[in-house]
């Protein structure tokens, strides 16, 4: 299966797809109160970038890089950014090719975690890009019959929270928060983690 491909497939429709599911309102009630206002931000695997979005329309930084493999994807990220007067870095390439040097005062990642062939490793390297003092927020799938539905198109994993929690702490980071979703499909396949780098 060629998840680039399935990714480029679904470039047109995912943003709305994600405010139709009641994504768009679960992350700016998940990042509500816990942003920065400054400082450079990556979004990894920002597909159309609702999370990013979400992260600025609750006040976050506007210092923000888009990352992503799929040049469908970026384009429609780019086009919402563009529409809201804003102007990110645009990057078309996987997170493994990230330069190491880069350094990040907040990484954001929604639901990108689960598709790596070595999340451990990807948790690593997430904390690696993070400068010290600044913040990871994730969103990961959790154990529920729903992303059953969800693999079949995607196939990727999902964590228990214990599991999550214990590769950012491998991984040199701080448990900050645990959020649950409240409604709708987000309380049924995500959680959203806030770690800290020392």
């Amino acid at each position: 299966m060629n998840l680039s491909i399935t990714y480029e497939v679904a470039a047109a429709k995912w943003g709305e797809k994600a405010l139709r599911l009641g994504y768009v309102k679960a992350y700016a009630e998940f990042l509500a109160n816990s942003v920065s206002a400054t400082g450079s931000v990556l979004d990894v695997g920002t597909g159309t970038g609702v999370f990013a979005l979400s992260w600025i329309e609750v006040g976050g930084s506007q210092e923000i890089t888009l990352l992503d493999p799929s040049a469908a994807m970026l384009v429609h990220a780019h086009a919402q950014f563009s529409s809201r007067g804003l102007k990110p870095r645009v990057m078309n390439m996987g997170f493994e090719y990230l330069p190491n040097e880069i350094k990040y005062d907040v990484i954001l990642a929604s639901h990108v975690l689960e598709h790596f062939d070595d999340p451990f490793a990807t948790m690593r390297q997430l904390a690696d890009q993070l400068a010290h003092g600044g913040h990871l927020y994730l969103t990961v799938s959790k154990p529920h019959w729903c992303n059953w539905l969800i693999w079949i198109r995607f196939r990727h994993r999902w964590f228990q929270p214990e599991t999550i929690c214990r590769m950012a702490q491998q991984a040199g980071l701080t448990t900050l928060r645990l959020h649950r979703f409240r409604s709708g499909p987000p309380s049924r396949t995500s959680l959203g983690y806030i770690f800290s780098k020392p």
